[in-house]
């Protein structure tokens, strides 16, 4: 009875082990969070999207911009961090966008410091005031990216 107590204790121990590895292989993870904010007319919706390695990890942060209920915009940062407990760096940073109904997109400045990558850019119409872009994302020593 030992015997076959032991065998099931070890097959059990085995099978825990092997899920695991399996799964840990990725060691990534997606979130998304959004966030509204009410310019007047504007509402702006922003949304995150990451992913975690144990020594870095990249993520993307989108604002959606609409006016009157229509989506005027999408205005995205894309960065890929590196982390190593105890300091953060940004290696690389960039953008995308995409207008509609007769908006334009211009003045983009993207800037690295530290661990946080920051977009600042504005969009226009000749109709309507001009909308600022503000998109940032954050990376800590420890790997958590906001």
């Amino acid at each position: 009875m030992k015997k076959i107590g032991a065998f099931l204790l070890t097959f059990a121990l085995l099978a825990v082990t092997m899920i695991p590895s399996s799964l840990a292989a990725a060691n990534n993870w997606q979130d998304t969070e959004t966030v509204y904010s009410e310019l007047g007319d504007v509402e702006i919706i922003t949304t995150i999207h990451y992913a975690i390695s144990r020594s870095g990890g990249s993520a993307n942060k989108t604002s959606t911009v609409k006016s009157d209920g229509k989506v005027i915009a999408e205005v995205t940062l894309s960065a890929t961090f590196g982390y190593d407990g105890k300091t953060a760096w940004v290696s690389n940073a960039s953008s995308s966008h995409t207008t509609y109904s007769g908006w334009s997109y211009g003045s983009e400045k993207i800037t690295k410091s530290g661990g946080t990558a920051s977009l600042t850019g504005t969009l226009s119409h000749l109709l309507h005031r001009n909308i600022p872009v503000n998109i940032s994302l954050t990376c800590s020593p420890t790997g958590q990216i906001s």
